[in-house]
């Protein structure tokens, strides 16, 4: 028998030693990344977030057809750039089998445009403009726990 559960333990403690890595990877529903953005000191400037939800999931609009769906929501930190607008995409219309109506969902890759201005004061050079997306992704069958992910969009203010 010592020698049957010898034979199992390295096996299992692998296995064991794998389950962390395995719950956060179930976490990493939506990725954000932005590119680098040059800037003049007084004139508004547009970055550009590029969102991806895994295969599978979709994500409420900004704008959810339903006022108890959790919308999805970029804001920006105050500290150095003043929010001038922010351009969300338009979602799809899509049934699902747990909602009678139609939802207004993103799903896949899409891009949110965010259009800052340089507070006055702020020092020429290379800045930090930070924020936070929060969204709920879900499946056909469930929704995940709402997330926020932070945003950072490297700017080179002239």
């Amino acid at each position: 028998m010592s020698k049957i559960s010898s034979n199992f333990l390295p096996p299992l403690s692998r296995l064991l030693f794998l389950v962390p890595a395995l719950l956060a990877a179930q976490t990493d529903l939506l990725t954000v990344s932005t590119q680098p953005v040059t800037a003049k000191k007084a004139e508004p400037f547009v970055a550009k977030l590029n969102v991806q939800l895994k295969p599978g999931l979709h994500a409420n609009t900004n704008k959810p057809n339903d006022e108890l769906l959790i919308p999805l929501k970029l804001t920006i930190d105050k500290g150095g750039f003043d929010v001038v607008k922010i351009d969300y995409p338009a979602g799809k219309n899509e049934k699902y089998s747990f909602s009678d109506q139609p939802l207004n969902v993103y799903s896949g890759a899409f891009q949110i445009g965010v259009t800052l201005r340089a507070q006055p004061g702020t020092a020429p050079g290379l800045a930090m403009a930070g924020g936070k997306l929060r969204y709920q992704a879900c499946s056909e069958t469930m929704c995940f726990p709402p997330k926020t992910v932070d945003v950072r969009i490297a700017v080179d203010l002239r």
